[in-house]
């Protein structure tokens, strides 16, 4: 203790006579008494150590060792434990099987689109006369949108028009001087007579051979379309379409029976012409919800594309069967015709009937011609759907090929996205897809090439929800389940998280652990890189685990290991 005081003493006494600040420039009276009263302290400590038994001052003594070693270990004690404590290093350790798989969900964007969609564009050149739809607005297939000024096209079809009549009135009477038309007659009524008996079996063939395969019950009232359409309202129509032909192919049966030669043919050929393209309309209708179908357990995709080139099959049948109908009637309004003719008409033909058909055909092809030259300078829709965008106004002057509108099917949406080709690799079609985090759907279509604009996959994912507010060209964020990758020997690139990686100058090592918790370091080669995943191609057999995290690891360092949830 006097130690102490003299020691304090002596610093005061030295920055008292200090050269740099002398402290008796700064003294005053109160620093002089502090310094007065600690050489008195150390003086009376001192005697008081003085005057105590020698026994006295040796305990006091040891005290104050005692004192300063506790001291001494309290200030070492935490720097002893926080080095212990720093001894092992916490890791995270899991088989390589699950960190390969740890992304199998793969979230994307997208846009909305519409599974029919089409772009219009001007097939002539001029001023614009007529625009007879708006934004917004719903057409039908071949409805007219806009009408370039074309009065001289109608005229020139008007034209033609008439040339062509003027060569079928001289083919007939050609054919009234050449004695035939009796006999022409009769054989154009059988003719039409066998066009309706096979327009009936044409029909039954398309619809309840063909077609029937495809629904449950088709021929009952409760008929229903067995493949998954996302299009609610085209399902709906479809099999309302199916119950009303069943009633009108058998009411047609019925009225074959009582057909002859002698009854009113033309009639007939004008029902059975209504007939088939109703039948054509439902294989329209059925072609578009096929197309739209989407993969499940009852139909797959090779199914669906079994079903669609069926369905093209039976289109081209319909559509013979109307071209095969028409061209009847026609011939048979002109046999009835040339009959009347031949009763009022007597003397010998000046003409011969193929000079006549070659004059009637080159007409023909005149007027078709000029009714091409018209069509061009009519913008028509080609296909039924909502006009999207429309860029023209009455009185705009458009150049030839210039897009005028976008027409799309606003109730049948999917969405469009693009993958990389290594995503594409664990992507199939039938994949369940969550559009954000809400709307479900399902990989309908996976490219088999890479898009040489994006540089990437596209890939083309159904709405399987109904009822669902999406607007057609809406960016939604998806997310694919991706399959799980099988690891085996030949499996190919292991996938695992770039952490787990450690890169030094002698190559690539990832860590696995000992029975005695060191690090062992498996060399390992690696190859691309997939955005926070990194991918081994040898080293490692996918039946190891290993650190999830090698970043500051050494081999053979000891450590506390848990296992990943």
């Amino acid at each position: 203790m006097g130690s102490f005081y003299f020691t304090l003493e002596k610093s005061l006494k030295m920055w008292y006579n200090s050269p740099v600040i002398p402290i008796r420039n700064l003294m005053n009276r109160h620093l002089s008494k502090i310094i007065g009263d600690a050489s008195d302290m150390r003086v009376q400590m001192w005697r008081w150590y003085r005057e105590q038994p020698s026994w006295r001052q040796y305990a006091e003594a040891l005290v104050l060792v005692v004192l300063v070693v506790i001291f001494i270990h309290m200030l070492t004690k935490p720097d002893a434990q926080a080095e212990t404590a720093q001894a092992l290093r916490a890791v995270t350790v899991a088989p390589v099987s699950e960190l390969a798989n740890s992304d199998s969900e793969l979230p994307l964007l997208g846009t909305v689109t519409s599974t029919s969609e089409a772009i219009v564009r001007s097939e002539s050149s001029g001023k614009l006369n007529h625009v007879y739809k708006k934004l917004g607005d719903y057409v039908t297939a071949g409805q007219i949108i806009a009408e370039f000024d074309n009065a001289a096209e109608r005229a020139s079809v008007l034209q033609a028009e008439g040339a062509y009549d003027s060569a079928k009135a001289a083919r007939d009477i050609a054919r009234i001087n050449s004695g035939n038309t009796v006999s022409s007659l009769a054989d154009v009524r059988t003719n039409a007579l066998n066009a309706i008996y096979s327009a009936y079996n044409t029909m039954d063939d398309v619809v309840r051979v063909k077609t029937d395969v495809y629904f449950n019950d088709p021929r009952f009232d409760d008929a229903k379309l067995l493949p998954s359409i996302p299009d609610a309202q085209l399902e709906y129509a479809v099999e309302a379409e199916r119950k009303s032909i069943e009633k009108m192919l058998a009411g047609r049966a019925e009225r074959n029976k009582s057909l002859t030669v002698d009854s009113d043919l033309v009639s007939e050929l004008n029902v059975i012409q209504n007939e088939v393209s109703t039948v054509k309309t439902y294989i329209d209708d059925l072609s578009s919800a096929v197309a739209k179908a989407v993969p499940d357990a009852t139909y797959n995709q090779t199914s669906l594309d079994s079903a669609r080139a069926v369905l093209s099959v039976a289109r081209a049948a319909i559509a013979s069967g109307v071209s095969s109908v028409s061209s009847t009637r026609t011939s048979l309004n002109s046999a009835i015709a040339a009959e009347k003719v031949a009763g009022k008409t007597s003397g010998d033909a000046s003409g011969t009937i193929a000079s006549a058909d070659a004059n009637v055909k080159t007409a023909l092809g005149a007027y078709d011609a000029a009714l091409a030259r018209l069509e061009n300078t009519i913008i028509r829709s080609p296909i039924s759907g909502t006009l999207n965008s429309l860029s023209i106004r009455t009185g705009d002057f458009i150049t030839q090929f210039a897009q005028v509108a976008v027409v799309s099917n606003n109730g049948a949406l999917e969405v469009v996205t693009y993958v990389t080709e290594e995503d594409a690799k664990r992507i199939q079609v039938g994949n369940n897809v969550l559009i954000d985090n809400t709307v479900h759907g399902v990989v309908t279509r996976l490219a088999s090439a890479i898009d040489p604009t994006t540089k990437k996959i596209e890939v083309r994912v159904g709405i399987t929800d109904k009822n669902v507010s999406m607007v057609n060209g809406q960016s939604v964020r998806i997310v694919i389940t991706k399959e799980k990758q099988t690891i085996t020997p030949t499996s190919g690139p292991i996938t695992i998280p770039i952490a787990a990686l450690k890169l030094t100058p002698n190559g690539a090592y990832v860590f696995t652990i000992s029975a005695t918790s060191s690090l062992i370091a498996l060399p390992v080669k690696e190859g691309a890189i997939l955005g926070d995943q990194i991918q081994i191609l040898s080293g490692l057999l996918g039946t190891e685990s290993i650190v999830t995290d090698a970043r500051g690891l050494k081999e053979g360092m000891q450590v506390s290991s848990t296992v990943a949830k």
